[in-house]
């Protein structure tokens, strides 16, 4: 069966392309979550013209990226959290705190699927220094430390 995305599918394919799946995948996954139309012949102008105009975004949204990954370039962000004695974080550094922190150091926004922290997983979830990656679109990456320190004991 003849589909035309309507949104991107991480290792399948960008919205407007134009795939040829299994009829199952297409009934059961795709179509009903809204993630692909059947590829009728208007369906097809339409992909095409929509095509035209992401082509047109995607060059603002990569100059975009560009000028962010100017500001985030080797950027340093630091977290202060509860540790224990053996530096194990009583509440991780999630994604989301990391994306918050890099929106406020690049002037937008930055989304939580956008980090990539490497050999740490989802969540950090120790006291250390991490090098993590933020894709801030196809192509587009740039590398930033981040700091986790424990918070100072009260005496």
């Amino acid at each position: 069966m003849k589909v035309i995305l309507l949104q991107n599918i991480k290792g399948f394919g960008r919205t407007g392309d134009v795939k040829n799946v299994s009829d199952g995948y297409a009934r059961n996954f795709l179509l009903p979550k809204n993630m692909a139309k059947s590829a009728t012949e208007g369906a097809l102008k339409e992909a095409e013209t929509l095509k035209k105009k992401l082509e047109a975004t995607s060059k603002i949204e990569r100059e975009k990226a560009a000028e962010f990954s100017q500001k985030l370039n080797s950027a340093s962000i630091e977290f202060i959290k509860k540790a224990s004695k053996t530096g194990k974080l009583f509440s991780s550094v999630t994604k989301e705190d990391i994306a918050e922190e890099l929106s406020k150091l690049a002037g937008g926004k930055i989304e939580e699927g956008m980090i990539n922290l490497g050999n740490a997983g989802e969540h950090i979830k120790q006291i250390g220094e991490y090098l993590a990656e933020a894709e801030l679109t196809e192509g587009v990456k740039t590398p930033f430390k981040i700091h986790v320190k424990a918070m100072p004991k009260e005496e």
